[in-house]
């Protein structure tokens, strides 16, 4: 259906016959949640309807048909500025009504204005709103429901006293859908409540259970780092529980973590080595010289 078009109705048999005699004489038929445009000398001279109007056909004429029932339609604000200067996105959804009554000054060219339009310019200020109201709260405020709620009422309430002069309104309460906070903001809070879940979990466990289970994840994270160690991790772990055992249960001796730990050698300073002496050659005893 274009803009000037009457939408199809079932008209009953008198209505028919009523609007077959009238017509000539100014008699027409403005559908439900619509009025009809009129001009009297070419001049905008107002709305009439719904139902069956009369104009006169010598100094009146017809204009476009206006659609004054509300319309539903779904925000996407970005870059809403919170008051920790950080950017968020608003889903908001509400529903815009139109009365060209309620501004005859202005109603010559919204009438004639596509039935888009009066949402278009129903969010601009719907925006301007926002932008005032959040900016009072921090970003992870937003998501709260009674800022929420507050935020709601004061932008419906506002945007309905700067709509007046158009002869639009906000028709339907003003709802927040959902609230869109920065990628790094939101990755900090899942990483805020994953730690608060270990937490209360860990408070489930025995507290030598739960330490056991630290030291474990942490001797797990230094092994997938590739770091070089001479130390045996299961030796490590079952000396850390030896020493901590569980309340009741009996005391056992702790295994060694390494067998064989160096010997601690004592700085003696320099010292000089001798070498080793070379017993010396004797000679072969002589033979005494015959006397004859």
């Amino acid at each position: 259906m274009t803009r000037h078009e009457e939408p199809p109705i079932a008209k009953p048999p008198l209505l028919r016959l009523i609007l077959f005699f009238g017509a000539p004489l100014g008699i027409a038929f403005v559908p439900q949640h619509y009025v009809q445009v009129v001009y009297r000398m070419g001049k905008y001279a107002g709305c009439r309807g719904p139902g069956l109007i009369y104009h006169s056909r010598f100094t009146e004429s017809l204009g476009p048909l206006v659609y004054i029932k509300s319309q539903r339609h779904e925000y996407v604000f970005e870059n809403i500025v919170a008051r920790d200067v950080l950017p968020v996105t608003l889903h908001v959804a509400t529903s815009v009504a139109y009365d060209p009554a309620a501004a005859p000054e202005l109603a010559s060219s919204l009438t004639h204005a596509p039935r888009e339009t009066y949402v278009t310019i129903a969010g601009i200020y719907v925006r301007w709103g926002l932008l005032a109201a959040a900016n009072r709260f921090n970003a992870a405020e937003l998501t709260q429901v009674d800022v929420r709620t507050q935020i709601e009422n004061t932008v419906q309430e506002q945007t309905n006293q700067e709509l007046k002069f158009l002869g639009l309104r906000l028709s339907a309460k003003l709802r927040i859908l959902s609230v869109e906070l920065p990628a790094t903001l939101t990755e900090r809070h899942e990483t805020i409540a994953q730690r608060r879940a270990n937490i209360l979990a860990g408070a489930e466990f025995h507290p030598a259970e739960y330490r056991r289970a630290l030291v474990a994840e942490v001797l797990e994270k230094l092994s997938q780092g590739g770091a070089e160690s001479f130390v045996n991790f299961g030796e490590l772990l079952d000396a850390y529980a030896a020493e901590h055992p569980p309340e009741g249960a009996p005391p056992g001796p702790a295994p060694r973590v390494i067998d064989q730990p160096p010997l601690a050698l004592e700085d003696k300073g320099p010292s000089t080595v001798e070498p080793p002496s070379v017993p010396s050659q004797e000679k072969p005893p002589t033979r005494p010289k015959s006397r004859l």
